[in-house]
């Protein structure tokens, strides 16, 4: 059977239904006709589940806030990346954060999570859920579930989610204990999603499903897009979650467009290439940094980074600590600002993953409106900076270091 790294780049497009084409087409289409009348109905009221609704008898775009083939081209090449069941793209990571989220709780299905979490989530979560009705409830760390279920009265969550590694300071989670919990106390009547975002290492670094996680959440900008030109999420996992997801989707109307679909074809072709080599770049950069004099602290998601008791966890669900890290100078803002303006070849921009190098203050960008205390629990401190680490030579990147934390 062949490995995964020769069939996922290219499923979901067979050129022989499309005039030969090698490529997937875009398909710039709002609406798709019909054969007849009768398909039109079937069709339309099998997509928003009419009861009794005829099942039609041939596949038949609708239109494109519900389906488009290039869409569906783009979802099956994630799926098979992730070995999911389904998948959904939409028009950015928070876009699928929060359909997700919203899709798998409600008044009677708190949401239990783990911070630290990426800034937008931070703040929907904490933010906006509450005012919609949800029960939101922090866990301190996945072994004291139990004793949040007694300080809960026993009221179980709908959704468990988690960010491992965490940005920006790479706290991990056991998905696994995560899941197992939640097929202990879920029920027939009430099920217990766990859902992970997976932006940090991606399809190719970590595995969550593999894991027992019911869905996994992206920003697809990163490294499944992987090129800084152009804005997409993702959410994979099992098809009845993936489903009510995208019953989700198809009314708050957050599907990516087929433009941006045909874009991600493109880059997920060169995945597992990009992701490896930037994890091989980032090793040389790491290593330099994590005896740099002018560095204070160093923060990477690699076994040597780990606290001890996080060694053996990170071995048994990550196959590497990827292309992201973090290290903090003396001084504060100030000489975080010193050092984030003298870059040459890193790029001072929010985000990561891409093939260029990027450089941001996380307190007061990506986590600027994460509350004080929450960014001082987690050691994002004034004089944090976060790395992604991209395609280009390590030595470059390691001489622009050197000369920006001259600044320090």
């Amino acid at each position: 059977m062949a490995h995964i790294e020769t069939t996922a780049p290219f499923v979901g497009h067979n050129p022989a239904n499309h005039e030969g084409s090698i490529k997937t087409p875009i398909y710039p289409t709002s609406t798709f006709k019909f054969s007849s009348a009768e398909e039109g109905a079937a069709h339309m009221e099998t997509a928003y589940g009419v009861p009794g609704a005829a099942t039609p008898s041939q596949p038949n775009a609708i239109y494109s806030r519900l389906s488009n083939p290039t869409l569906e081209a783009a979802e099956q090449r994630l799926s098979a990346w992730d070995e999911s069941e389904g998948a959904a793209f939409f028009a950015s990571g928070m876009a699928a954060i929060t359909t997700t989220v919203l899709a798998w709780t409600s008044a009677d299905r708190p949401l239990w999570f783990c911070p630290p979490l990426y800034g937008g989530s931070e703040h929907f979560i904490r933010e906006i859920l509450p005012g919609m009705g949800v029960h939101v409830v922090e866990l301190d760390h996945l072994n004291h579930l139990d004793a949040m279920l007694e300080k809960e009265n026993g009221r179980v969550p709908g959704m468990i989610y988690l960010e491992t590694p965490a940005n920006p300071t790479m706290q991990l989670h056991r998905i696994r204990k995560a899941a197992d919990w939640a097929r202990k106390h879920e029920t027939e009547n009430h099920r217990m999603i766990v859902g992970v975002d997976n932006t940090y290492l991606g399809p190719i670094l970590q595995r969550p499903l593999d894991h027992g996680a019911d869905v996994l959440v992206y920003s697809a900008t990163k490294y499944i897009g992987g090129h800084s030109d152009l804005i997409a999420g993702a959410a994979s996992g099992k098809s009845d979650v993936i489903a009510r997801i995208r019953e989700y989707r198809h009314f708050l109307g957050g599907m990516a467009d087929p433009n941006t679909c045909w874009m991600l074809l493109r880059s997920m072709e060169t995945l597992s290439i990009r992701v490896r080599h930037q994890q091989d770049v980032a090793e040389r950069v790491f290593t330099h940094l994590r005896s740099h004099p002018k560095v204070d602290r160093f923060i990477s998601a690699w076994a040597v980074d780990l606290p001890e008791k996080d060694r053996a966890l990170a071995a048994e669900q990550m196959i590497g600590g990827g292309a992201m890290a973090a290290f903090e100078v003396a001084g504060g803002r100030a000489a975080a600002f010193r050092v984030l303006n003298a870059f040459e070849h890193f790029q001072l921009a929010v985000s990561l993953g891409s093939t260029e190098s990027l450089a941001e203050h996380p307190a007061s960008m990506t986590h600027a409106g994460v509350p004080p205390e929450v960014k001082t629990r987690f050691g994002i401190t004034e004089g944090l900076i976060r790395i992604s680490v991209g395609i280009e030579r390590p030595e470059d990147l390691i001489t622009d270091l050197d000369q920006a934390l001259a600044h320090v």
